[in-house]
């Protein structure tokens, strides 16, 4: 992380990889920011990796281009979130930002006619059934795509309705992304339910990405709070952000302490999850999902409600799943 706290210290990046062995090269590409230490040292044991972000970067623009003017044709709407969309707003040089997917988010009710847009350029539907009830990929050669009409899976957030978020998505850059309140929300509460804080799930580009946001972009932290626990995710929002800092203390930004402060929750759950955290349990239970979800996942929701309310969504998920992938089915022939 040291790129994204120190800046262009390329004397302090210097020593670090000299201090290591040829793991460190590797660790750091693996979690995504070999090209972001590229472009602050030159070193040539990073240029692969900024080659190839660079490659599939002109590749996801084109293919861009390409839905724009098929949804646009269709009349549906649609907003690029997450990676695709922060690497415009956080970096000079989107390219070195890698991105495996491009993520789309359209309302539930266009997301038949969206998949058909797709097939219709050559993208091949994988449909899956662990998330075919709020997301689909469809893959044409080296671009896959991602496409959403949910924020998280069903029964995680009561209180957004999709067609409200892109009423408020703005053209920039390029690219229909979401309103800065809804990247934000979204940046802080899909890292904890999605890939639960785990370094090897998440990879730490997408850290890089919310230590940026806070260090880059205006936070209104009462805002933030009163909207995350609409949605009762407070907790989930204090626990990523608490991941954050553990992971690049000491350098830890004014503004990220001050949205910890707002969004504590009580002293028992603040303790459990620091305890979990600092454990590193989400990877040490990478292969227990059911210890991940009633250990960790289930305990930020703010509220006994909203954790029956996940249950009840992820059971009438699985329960209409066999219906969703018949309608994909038929849909993507």
């Amino acid at each position: 992380m040291m790129p994204v706290l120190a800046g262009d210290d390329e004397p302090m990046l210097e020593a670090a990889i000299d201090a290591h062995d040829e793991s460190f090269v590797e660790f750091v590409i693996d979690h995504g920011l070999g090209p972001r230490w590229h472009l602050s040292t030159g070193r040539s044991e990073f240029h692969a990796s900024r080659m190839a972000a660079e490659s599939l970067y002109l590749a996801q623009e084109r293919a861009l281009a390409e839905i724009d003017a098929a949804l646009g044709t269709a009349g549906i709407r649609y907003a690029v979130i997450k990676g695709v969309a922060n690497r415009l707003l956080l970096y000079p040089n989107p390219a070195i930002r890698a991105c495996h997917d491009i993520d789309l988010l359209v309302s539930p009710d266009d997301r038949l006619r969206v998949a058909d847009a797709l097939s219709g350029l050559g993208y091949q539907a994988s449909p899956k059934a662990a998330t075919i009830s709020h997301e689909l990929e469809l893959i044409r050669g080296a671009i896959f795509v991602d496409l959403h009409w949910g924020l998280l899976r069903e029964g995680r957030l009561p209180g957004e309705q999709i067609d409200d978020i892109l009423s408020r998505r703005r053209f920039e850059r390029g690219v229909w992304m979401l309103a800065t309140e809804d990247s934000f929300f979204l940046l802080l509460v899909h890292p904890a339910f999605a890939k639960h804080l785990a370094g090897w799930d998440m990879g730490l580009h997408r850290v890089a990405d919310i230590v940026d946001w806070i260090q880059m972009q205006p936070i209104d932290w009462d805002a933030m709070r009163h909207r995350l626990h609409a949605n009762g995710v407070k907790t989930a929002a204090w626990a990523t952000l608490r991941w954050v800092q553990l992971l690049i203390s000491p350098r830890t930004p004014a503004a990220l302490d001050e949205g910890l402060a707002m969004l504590r929750p009580g002293s028992l759950c603040r303790a459990y999850i620091d305890r979990w955290l600092k454990s590193d349990l989400s990877a040490r239970t990478r292969e227990m999902h059911w210890m991940r979800q009633f250990g960790f996942s289930l305990l930020l929701h703010d509220s006994l409600a909203g954790t029956i309310g996940a249950l009840r969504g992820r059971v009438a998920a699985h329960r209409r799943r066999n219906a969703d992938l018949a309608a994909f089915s038929q849909s993507t022939r």
